[in-house]
Formats: C-alpha cells, sequence, structure tokens
C-alpha cells in the first residue's frame, strides 16, 4: 500500500453543513417564512417570500458571500449599528493629515 493511500485527506473537508439540499443559512431563509407563514394561515404568501429570500441570499452568496454583506452593512447603515470601533465611520469621505 503506498503511503498516499494511507494519508488521503478527503477533499470536501471544507464544504458547509448541508441540511438536505441547502446550506443551514438557505434552509432558514427559505422555511423559516414558509413556517411563519404556515402558522399564520399564508403559507402561500409565505412561502413565496422565503423563495424570495433564499434567490436573494444565493446570490449574495456567489458574489463573496458574508464579507460583502458587512461591508454593504457598513457603507449603508448607521456608524452606531454595527459597532466598528477600529474604523471611521463610513459618511467621512476625506481625512486631514
Amino acid at each position: 500500500m503506498s503511503d498516499q493511500a494511507k494519508h488521503a485527506i478527503p477533499s470536501r473537508l471544507d464544504d458547509p453543513e448541508r441540511w438536505l439540499f441547502w446550506t443551514l443559512d438557505e434552509a432558514a431563509a427559505l422555511l423559516g417564512p414558509a413556517l411563519l407563514g404556515l402558522a399564520a394561515n399564508a403559507f402561500l404568501t409565505g412561502l413565496l417570500t422565503g423563495l424570495a429570500g433564499w434567490a436573494l441570499l444565493r446570490r449574495a452568496k456567489r458574489g463573496g458571500g458574508a464579507d460583502v454583506a458587512i461591508c454593504a452593512l457598513y457603507w449603508f447603515l448607521p456608524g452606531f449599528a454595527l459597532g466598528f470601533r477600529g474604523a471611521p465611520p463610513s459618511h467621512l469621505r476625506r481625512f486631514i493629515g
């Protein structure tokens, strides 16, 4: 038996955890509104909202994932919302000195 066969490393070691076909955050975005709609006796509305949320999340994850979302929140939310202490406020465009 060769040395490589003894010490094989799985190629999918860093894949995210899945629940059925979706990652956990995608399943929450899809099923959360659907279950709330079911509880409120508006399942179709909840399902459509869940599908829209799932599609938006997939699009956001394809373009860079959580890093892009945090950057967007930094630029569009007020300075106190995220509580970044080391970063300057996003409304400052020019610095002196």
